[in-house]
This record gives structure tokens, sequence and C-alpha cells, in this order.
């Protein structure tokens, strides 16, 4: 750089004497561009010029320590780098020759940085690897029946990705068991979860944004390391994001309305959806979710090495039956004595029964009833008798067991349409579903089309005794000495082959 003498004479040899910058560069015997640099500047305010730091040796291996620290985010912390880790990983693996300090200043300045860099987004703005939390209610068909049931819902802002779980209840066990199903199907652990005040988790609600904590979710937030923020109450719009996500999941992921034959099958089926739904454009950054989501995927935690175990522990007694007594139902305990005390372990779909040695003697399901319709199968049937056609498109067709799907199949809509009115029928003339389902599939496909078969069948079904006494009965037209004789069907191979020659 110049100094300010030689600057000035510059301006002032262009501005008043008017020489060009050739000429300039000439007479003063410098570079035509440090002339023209000078000579032609019009911001002449003092520059404050970042100070950036060069490393000749390290800088090679900058890019190899940014990962190793951005990878050390994501675990415990007895399981991340030291600066002189780092420092012996690249002298033995990468083949680094430098010093020792020069790695360990620059990476503990770096750990710094990221640090900082974590803290400084503003509270409702989510950089990724947060999600939020909430509760739907929705109805799916199980055993040919309406069902009712809780769907837990983690959203996570950043990429707009969701993922879905499907339980019976509400309760602490559900949601736990919900959370762990869900980090599962993410492939990690939310930095940060958002949630309402659930009761499962929340006792009570202090000032200054305190939280009073169920003694299990504080050992399930410990356990996988996430960070819990709770909404203000009746302040949905601060989880927006899942707010937005439980209602549009229950108008297109449960319709048409799902069949569930197991929680695992229906869990299944919602993680299908949850990826299906990630080949949608974000709406802001108009590219895929799914692009988004890999972005965010490597922010989550690391699994802990063990799976928490979710339950809770009671204390019970048996009544003189040996039957326990839970959520006002009763049921038998095998091996129970009467009046004996034991303990419970309440899983969110089972009940284990100790003794007083916590030896577990029976394992029972829960209890607790589930909140079930019963289909009118009537009403629905009658809905589509009109509209053969769409019938494999239906609620009431998906409901039906499948060997009744498989009865109103026919291509023929004339013929399928009087099938559905055969079905309506016999449900009017008291049969169940079960039962036509049953002797529907103990006939030939063949004899399907001859109701008096299918009629004879449900008789059948409903009044077993009938075809014992049909069995039972003897007829006295046929002589004894023909009653079990069986023809030489040879013979008549014989006589036709006489017949031919």
């Amino acid at each position: 750089m110049l100094a300010m003498a030689q600057i000035n004479y510059i301006n002032y040899l262009r501005e008043v004497e008017g020489l060009t910058i050739n000429s300039l560069a000439k007479q003063l015997g410098i570079n035509w561009r440090t002339a023209r640099k000078y000579a032609d500047q019009e911001d002449w305010s003092p520059q404050v010029e970042k100070r950036v730091k060069h490393f000749p040796i390290l800088g090679p291996y900058l890019d190899v320590i940014e990962v190793w620290l951005i990878e050390d985010l994501n675990r415990k912390r007895k399981l991340r780098h030291t600066n002189i880790r780092i420092y012996q990983r690249l002298r033995d693996e990468c083949g680094y020759t430098g010093g020792v300090r020069t790695v360990t200043g620059y990476v503990s300045k770096r750990k710094k940085e990221l640090k900082q860099d974590q803290k400084s987004y503003t509270e409702l703005v989510h950089p990724g690897g947060e999600a939020q939390i909430d509760f739907g209610t929705t109805d799916i068909i199980y055993k040919e029946a309406w069902l009712q049931v809780k769907y837990l819902v983690m959203s996570f802002p950043y990429s707009n990705a969701a993922f879905l779980a499907v339980f019976p209840r509400e309760d602490l066990t559900c949601f736990l068991e919900g959370l762990k199903l869900l980090f599962k199907q993410a492939g990690g652990v939310p930095r940060k979860l958002w949630f309402d005040n659930l009761s499962a988790a929340v006792v009570k609600i202090k000032g200054h944004g305190e939280r009073g904590l169920t003694d299990m979710f504080q050992r399930f937030q410990l356990h996988y390391r996430f960070e819990a923020v709770f909404c203000n109450p009746r302040s949905g719009h601060e989880k927006g994001n899942v707010e937005n996500k439980v209602g549009t999941s229950r108008r297109n992921w449960f319709i048409p309305i799902p069949v569930m034959t197991s929680w695992e099958q229906i869990n299944s089926l919602m993680k299908q959806k949850a990826e299906q739904a990630m080949n949608h454009i974000h709406y802001k950054h108009k590219q895929s979710v799914w692009s988004l989501w890999e972005e965010e995927q490597v922010k989550l935690l690391e699994f802990p090495r063990d799976a928490f175990e979710v339950f809770q522990l009671e204390t019970s007694k048996l009544d003189k039956y040996g039957n326990i007594h839970m959520d006002k139902g009763r049921v038998s305990v095998p091996d129970g004595g009467a009046e004996q005390l034991v303990s419970l372990k309440v899983y969110w779909n089972r009940v284990e029964v100790m003794n007083e040695t916590y030896e577990t003697i029976a394992t029972l399901p829960h209890p607790v009833g589930l909140k079930q319709q019963e289909m009118d199968w009537i009403r629905e049937l009658k809905q589509v008798k009109d509209k053969p056609r769409a019938i494999p498109y239906t609620m009431v067709y998906t409901a039906l067991p499948e060997i009744l799907q498989r009865y109103l199949d026919p291509v023929d809509l004339p013929h399928r349409k009087k099938r559905i009115s055969s079905l309506i029928r016999w449900l009017q003339d008291g049969y169940l579903i079960d039962q036509i389902a049953e002797a529907i599939a103990s006939i030939s496909p063949g004899l399907w089309r001859d109701e008096g078969v299918v009629y004879q069948e449900l008789y059948r079904t409903m009044h077993p005794e009938t075809a014992d006494y049909l069995q039972s009965l003897e007829e006295g037209y046929t002589p004894s000495n023909v009653r079990d004789y069986e023809p030489a069907l040879e013979a008549y191979d014989t006589l036709t082959r006489k017949v031919w020659s």
C-alpha cells in the first residue's frame, strides 16, 4: 500500500494536471494497475478488513476436523473427541506432521464457535433437528367394527417431515412408548421437543414457564438426552407445525379408513405413509421434503445403547377368587392365590403380575377396554347396493372379511348387485357377518350362485346339532346286501374297449 503523500500526489496529477493512467504510471514508476486504483478511487472511507488466519500445514485437514466435531454434537459428552485425541487421529490416520498446539488451539476455538452457533437461534426459529409433539383422535376398522384410537404425531418444522404412531390410549405408557417408536421411525432422537402440557408429562404448571414433571417422563428425558419445551397454556400456535400435521394426517393418512389387524401392522402402514409424504414439495423451499429431511436427519442425537423400558410399578391384592381388579375390569390370574399381595408391571399392552419376591407368575393383556362400536352392515351395504361398480373402492368392502370380498368380486355387475342384496337379507334374518363368512368359506365357489346351498350352510352353521341328527337317521329302503356295495369300475373300461374294437 502506498503512503498517503504518494496517494495525494497521484490524485493531484490525475485531477489537476489531467494525466492519463499510463502517464501517471510512467512518471511515478509504478504499475498501471496501482495508478488506476488510486487515481479513480471514489470512496476514501477507512476500511477495516477481516483478519484471516492461514494454516499452511493444518489447512488440508480442516474439513476432517469439522466433520469429527459435527459428528460429536450428536453423541454423549463422554463419547466425544478431546482436543488431544483429534491431534492423535490426524497424526496416525491422516499423516499430519504439524505441532500439537496448532491442532488443539484450533479445535478449542472451533468448539466454542459451534456451541455459540447452537445458542444463537431465537426461540421460535427451528434450525433443524427439533420436533413438535401432539396427540390426535380418529377411527379405524378393527375386527369388523369401528375402533376409536389415539395417534401421536412428531413433526419437524425445518423439513416439514412427520412421523405417526397409533395407540389405544393417551396415558403415560402409550405416550412414552409412542415416542420410542417415533424415534425409531426417524432414525434418531430430536435435540429439542416441543409439547403441550400433556398430563402424561406435566404434573403442575408453575410460574415463569416452569413445569412439574412426572418422574417417569424425567427419567425418559434423561435417557434419550433431549430438551423438553412446553408451550404456554392455550397457545397451540407455539407449535403450529404439528397442529397442522395432526389435521392433515387425519384427512390424508386415515382416509380411506384403514383396516387394522394388529398394532404392529397399523404402525407399519403409518411409517409407509410418512415416507410417501416426503416426496411432496416443501411449501416454502420449493424442493422435496425428502431432500430437506436428509439434511436434518444428521442433526439428530444417537440412540442410547439400551432402550428405555416403559412401565408403571403398582401394588395390588387379588380377591378371594384369584382375580385382579384394574381399570374397572376384573381379570383372572393363573396360579394366583386368594387375597394374595402382588406387584404389577403395567406396560401399554400387557400387565406382568409378580409375587412377593418379584417373580413373574402371569402375563395378562392390558384390561382397559377399547372404544369399539359395532358396524351397521345393513345400512352400509344398502348405501352401495345400487352402485355395484363402485363396491371394491368403498369403506364397507374394505371392512368385510376377505372371503366376503371374494364373494362380491364377480365382473358381472347385475350378479354382484344380487349378491349384495343376499348379504343384506341374511343379515336381516339375524345372521352375523362372521357366520355368513364362515358359511361362504365352507362352500365351493362354484356353488356361490345357488342361494339355497348358502342358506342350508348358514342354517347348519347356526344349528350344528342338526347335522349330527341327520347323520344318525337310518333309512330302510335300500337292501342291506347292497347298501355298502362298491361297484367294480374297471368292468366299464373293459366294455368300453370292446365297443371301440
